[in-house]
């Protein structure tokens, strides 16, 4: 017989209720109690019951009535069947709660050095059905990630105009001018930052650019092409390993050379104000998402709390 033309009712489970109230207490009377129905009510259910089945369920004995085998049998079924559902309605909700699959998200490289990537692997220690998928690029290609569909997020830093995008504040980071020598780049001016030797590396466009802005706000003309540079490296770590040995200055988030700030090998050149930007997590407006990407979205924002 085909699964389609399988009979599904071939017992009534609403029957079952009135059935086991009397298979309980031994009596019709005090079933109708238990089960919250009628007397007569309770007699049609199990009335029906057999002749659903084809058996006797129960035999009067004085005023009591006794299970038959076949009743003694039913019970033992519906119990089981109970149970059964039970642990099938349990693992469905074990399967909704529980986060399986691919979660995948694009950020700058500077963002794989700040604390909420240790903070993230450390979530996913309690999920670990859960794959991570990171893609390490610029903000401009973060953005064309998301709207490609190849990743379900990404961080940048700053927003794009983009009608399908939506952006929610993550965090702000400060970017520092860092050298190795302590008195370098003291006096600030055009000309002592033009005779300055940087050091290039991927997203250090951004950095140069604001940093200008900030420095000498009156010299709008400034950018990153006005700037001379002594060496290129397409790793952050190599660049940050270049200013220690000398080659260069460079702008980086200041949280990608904490390190080296604290034990001296590098200095930082004040400004007055420091210079903070806003990272946002972005995604496409009004996506429904997977539960799984939406958790992580949630790790990542309860970090900042």
């Amino acid at each position: 017989m085909g699964f389609s033309n399988r009979d599904f009712t071939l017992l009534d489970t609403r029957l079952f209720k009135a059935f086991m109230a009397a298979a309980e207490t031994r009596s019709f009377t005090h079933a109708a109690t238990r089960a919250h129905m009628t007397q007569s009510g309770v007699s049609q259910h199990i009335a029906k019951l057999e002749e659903q089945i084809g058996v006797t369920l129960f035999k009067r004995i004085g005023k009591k009535v006794v299970l038959t085998d076949a009743g003694d049998a039913l019970t033992q079924y519906i119990r089981h069947q109970m149970l059964t559902t039970q642990q099938f309605m349990d693992e469905v909700h074990a399967m909704e709660t529980r986060i399986v699959g691919l979660v995948s998200y694009a950020m700058p490289p500077s963002c794989l050095m700040s604390p909420h990537f240790p903070m993230l692997l450390e979530r996913r220690l309690a999920h670990p059905d859960i794959e991570l998928k990171i893609s390490l690029t610029s903000t401009q290609d973060v953005v064309q990630m998301v709207l490609d569909d190849q990743a379900d997020f990404g961080f940048v830093t700053e927003k794009n105009d983009h009608p399908l995008l939506e952006y929610r504040l993550f965090c702000q980071e400060e970017y520092v001018l860092v050298s190795r020598d302590p008195a370098g780049g003291k006096r600030l001016s055009e000309s002592v930052i033009l005779e300055q030797a940087f050091i290039n590396y991927p997203g250090s466009g951004y950095y140069y650019d604001r940093w200008l802005k900030h420095a000498l706000p009156e010299r709008c003309n400034l950018n990153a092409y006005s700037l001379t540079y002594a060496g290129e490296i397409n790793s952050i770590h190599g660049a940050i390993d270049m200013v220690v040995g000398g080659l260069g200055v460079a702008v980086l988030p200041s949280h990608c050379v904490a390190s080296q700030l604290e034990d001296g090998s590098l200095h930082r050149v004040e400004t007055g104000k420091p210079l903070m930007n806003n990272i946002y997590i972005t995604t496409i407006k009004g996506h429904d998402y997977p539960s799984r990407v939406e958790q992580v979205i949630d790790w990542f924002f309860d970090m900042t709390h």
